[in-house]
C-alpha cells in the first residue's frame, strides 16, 4: 500500500508525536529522529516534509494540492507539539542561568543521562529490524556510522558567543542532523556554541535570534530533506543500517558520568562510574521501558494501515546490497 492510499494520522496522535520528538530534541545527545523511528512515523514524517518542500511544483495540480494538504495535516499538529515540548523541556532541563535545570546539576544530571542512555540503547533494534535481510555489508555500514557518530560527539565545544549570522548556519546544520536518528541537533548546537544562545532566546523571546535561527532551519529542510527522501526510497535497508550505527555512536554523548554538565563550563568529558550508580541504572531501565511503551504507540499508528516503511525494497527491487 502506498503512502497516498493510507489513512491519515489523527491530529491528536500527530500532536503526541510532536511532543515526544520535541522533548527529545531539547536534550543534547538524543534526536527527535530517533523518537520518530521508534514510534513508527519516521518515513511518514520525511515524506510529509518532502511534499512541503516540493509545494511550488505540486500546487499546479489537484493531486499535488491534495498531497500538500495531507502533509500539513500531519506536520501542523506535530510542529505545535514539537515546539511546545522543546520550550517546556529546555526550561526544565536547562533553565535560566540563575537557576540551572536538572540536566545541568551534578546531583541530578547523571540520572537524566542514564535515562536517555537506556532509551537509546534499547531502541537500537528499531532501525535494524526494518532491514529485510541483514548482510555483512549492512553490519559494516552500521560500524562506520557508529564510528562517525562517536567521533562527532567527541568534537571540542566552542564556548565563544556566536555572531548573529552564524546562527543561520547552526540552524541549517541542526535541522539536518536532527532528521537523522541518533544524531542530535542540540548536540551540534552545543559543539558550535549556539545551544545556550538559542535556548535563551526562546525563553527570553529574542525575536532577532529566533528569526535568524528559523531561517537556517528552513534552509536546512529545503536542502537536506529531498536527499534523505531519496535515500529512504532507493537505499532503504542501507539507510537503516547506517542509522543504527549513528544511534549506537551517539551513546558516547549520553554516558551519565561527565567532568561537568554545563557546556559553558568547558568540555563535558566522560568519566568513570561515580555516585548514585543504583539510581542511574534504574533510570536506564526506565528509559528502556519507555521504548516498550513507545512501541505500543507505534502499533496504534500502524493500525492506520500505514506501512512501516516508505517503500518495500524487496517488493520494488530497489534495495541495494554491498
Amino acid at each position: 500500500m502506498s503512502e497516498s492510499s493510507s489513512r491519515q494520522m489523527p491530529p491528536h496522535l500527530s500532536l503526541a508525536s510532536g511532543l515526544l520528538m520535541g522533548g527529545a530534541d531539547a536534550v543534547p545527545g538524543i534526536s527527535g529522529g530517533t523518537i520518530a523511528l521508534i514510534i513508527g512515523i519516521y518515513d511518514r514524517f520525511i515524506h510529509a516534509l518532502s511534499t512541503v518542500v516540493k509545494a511550488p511544483i505540486l500546487l499546479g495540480s489537484a493531486d499535488g494540492r491534495r498531497d500538500i494538504a495531507r502533509a500539513l495535516w500531519l506536520l501542523v499538529p506535530l510542529g505545535i507539539g514539537l515546539v511546545a515540548a522543546y520550550y517546556l523541556v529546555t526550561k526544565l532541563l536547562v533553565g535560566p542561568a540563575e537557576d540551572p535545570g536538572i540536566l545541568l546539576r551534578s546531583s541530578t544530571a547523571p540520572i537524566c543521562y542514564g535515562f536517555f542512555f537506556g532509551l537509546v540503547l534499547v531502541s537500537l533494534r528499531e532501525p535494524w529490524r526494518r532491514i529485510s535481510t541483514p548482510t555483512a555489508g549492512h553490519i559494516a555500514l552500521a560500524l562506520i556510522g557508529c564510528a562517525g557518530a562517536a567521533l562527532f560527539v567527541g568534537l571540542p565545544y566552542r564556548q565563544a558567543e556566536p555572531a548573529l549570522w552564524m546562527l543561520a548556519l547552526g540552524g541549517a546544520g541542526a535541522i539536518a542532523v536532527m532528521l537523522l536518528p541518533g544524531v542530535s541537533g542540540s548536540l551540534l548546537l552545543v559543539i558550535l556554541g549556539h545551544y545556550a544562545t538559542v535556548a535563551g532566546a526562546i525563553h527570553d523571546r529574542n525575536l532577532d535570534v529566533i528569526a535568524v535561527f528559523a531561517l537556517g532551519l528552513v534552509g536546512g529542510v529545503v536542502t537536506f530533506v529531498p536527499f534523505l527522501r531519496f535515500l529512504l526510497h532507493k537505499y532503504h535497508d542501507l539507510t537503516m543500517a547506517a542509522l543504527t550505527g549513528l544511534m549506537a555512536g551517539s551513546l558516547r554523548a549520553l554516558w551519565p558520568y561527565k567532568s561537568n554538565y554545563s557546556p559553558k563550563a568547558g568540555p563535558m568529558d566522560n568519566m568513570g562510574i561515580g555516585d548514585d550508580l543504583v539510581f542511574v541504572i534504574l533510570a536506564a531501565v526506565a528509559g528502556g521501558c519507555v521504548v516498550w511503551l513507545l512501541a505500543r504507540f507505534e502499533r496504534r499508528i500502524l493500525s492506520l494501515d500505514e506501512p512501516d516503511r516508505v517503500l518495500d525494497p524487496a517488493a520494488a527491487g530497489a534495495d541495494q546490497r554491498i
